[in-house]
């Protein structure tokens, strides 16, 4: 199967349950899956990896100091996980294969 030349987006939205100017942004990163075959358990189980590992990255800075900060960063990996996973089972599903993002 031809592999892809593209990257998924993995977009966090923080600053849900503070007004911490520091949370209050939006942050991104790209996940790249064109080395990975899709079509496979592997690749998808490869792709997951990558895109939980971007969804603490982009939720993570600034580092967290005070309880309501912890929980904005909570909601933020929350929300980036289920969005993030909700786009990776439409590429996957490009493959033909079935979708094994479920969240863990």
């Amino acid at each position: 199967m031809k592999k892809s030349n593209y990257a998924l987006l993995v977009l966090a939205i923080a600053g849900l349950n503070t007004v911490s100017p520091a949370f209050a942004q939006e942050r991104q990163r790209e996940v790249s899956y064109s080395d990975l075959d899709l079509s496979t358990e592997a690749g998808q189980a490869q792709f997951k990896k990558r895109i939980l590992r971007a969804v603490r990255n982009v939720c993570a800075l600034p580092p967290a100091k005070t309880a309501s900060e912890h929980a904005d960063q909570a909601a933020c990996e929350t929300n980036a996980k289920l969005s993030a996973m909700r786009t990776a089972g439409k590429v996957i599903a490009r493959y033909g294969s079935s979708v094994k993002v479920a969240l863990d």
